[in-house]
């Protein structure tokens, strides 16, 4: 699904956190996509605070510094958006192909979306028959503030980069998902049944969750909440009386060392929000409850998190890694450290893939 874009470019995947710039280029070959370029490069803390840029000197260096070090063949770039900038609703709508619905989907985002409609960028994706309506079709509606697009455009542009391409966090998660061979798209078009394949795609960041339930490979529910690896940083700092900056740090290289009491609020924080977010994706779609958590993100780099939520939460959950999948090569890259850091490299392999839509 791509969004607010032109397609078939090349294009490197671009994602910009509160931590960091990670950025990805692929390639592909007979035997599928291959690594091309990477660079992970971290940013200040606050330069970017709830996708809103606090100091874009330090994100354009940043971008600048990734740059170097991936080489990437390419300064077209494919980046995201996510939480309160964008808003991402599935409405009802009689039939209607795509060329007719672009004269009526700025009536129907006018229905759905609580900001002037000159202030926001706009797409729609249909999806098929309605399950509820057979004379009408599921239309996914995406409307996401221009000023944070266009800040973003801006710091990039400062780096020498083009967007491209806007997409949508959940969305590029859902692209990177299905090439990882742990989720698959099983028939779009048919309406679900009892025997349906219901996934959470979870990507939990510094602080937010990016979450994107699946019915058979198709989006039923989408939800962007504000918490993460901060909270867990939060509560070492306070259990282990340290600076933010120590805490951090210990996390990364010594997480054994954690007290258990700092994990259990982490986790219980944690478990709150998505149990919060599984009950608002139960209550319309009760019969069809969800079979499998797949983690991604920085946050799922802590040791045993898949584990831990299966625990909690009943679930089974596991850790998406890109790799091996997309081939690298060894001469190129650390295997070890594709390995390591793999499940926080999900949004910008999903945002590089959009350099292959058709």
């Amino acid at each position: 699904m791509a969004l607010f874009s032109s397609k078939s470019e090349s294009l490197m995947g671009v994602d910009i956190s509160s931590t960091g710039i990670k950025l990805v280029e692929l390639g592909k070959t007979r035997s599928g996509y291959e690594l091309k370029a990477l660079a992970v490069v971290p940013l200040p803390r606050d330069a970017i605070v709830e996708n809103t840029i606090i100091d874009s000197m330090a994100v354009s260096q940043a971008l600048l510094d990734a740059i170097e070090v991936a080489r990437p063949s390419t300064r077209n770039a494919a980046i995201s958006v996510s939480g309160n900038a964008v808003i991402i609703k599935t409405v009802s709508m009689p039939m209607a192909t795509e060329f007719e619905l672009e004269t009526q989907i700025e009536y129907e985002a006018d229905q759905h979306v609580p900001y002037d409609i000159d202030d926001v960028y706009l797409d729609f994706q249909i999806l098929g028959e309605s399950a509820e309506d057979p004379g009408a079709m599921d239309v996914v509606l995406v409307a996401c503030k221009r000023e944070v697009v266009e800040d973003y455009q801006l710091v990039l542009s400062e780096a020498g980069i083009t967007a491209k391409c806007v997409d949508c966090a959940v969305f590029a998660l859902e692209n990177a998902a299905e090439v990882t061979g742990e989720h698959s798209v099983i028939d779009t078009q048919a309406l679900p049944d009892e025997d349906a394949e219901v996934h959470a795609l979870i990507n939990i960041g510094a602080n937010l969750i990016n979450i994107n339930v699946l019915i058979n490979g198709q989006m039923a529910f989408v939800r962007d909440q504000f918490y993460g690896g901060q909270n867990l940083t939060e509560e070492i700092q306070k259990e282990h009386g340290i600076s933010y900056q120590a805490a951090e740090q210990m996390k990364i290289e010594n997480f054994s060392s954690i007290h258990p009491e700092a994990l259990e609020r982490f986790y219980v924080g944690l478990t709150s929000e998505l149990v919060r977010s599984l009950d608002f994706y139960s209550a319309n779609h009760a019969e069809f409850p969800v079979q499998k958590l797949l983690l991604s993100g920085g946050c799922a780099l802590i040791p045993g998190i898949a584990t831990e939520l299966e625990q909690r939460l009943g679930i089974e959950a596991s850790v998406l890694h890109p790799f091996p999948s997309i081939k690298a090569s060894s001469r190129k890259f650390d295997e070890d450290y594709l390995k390591k850091i793999g499940p926080m490299l999900m949004m910008p392999v999903g945002l590089a893939l959009r350099g292959f839509d058709s």
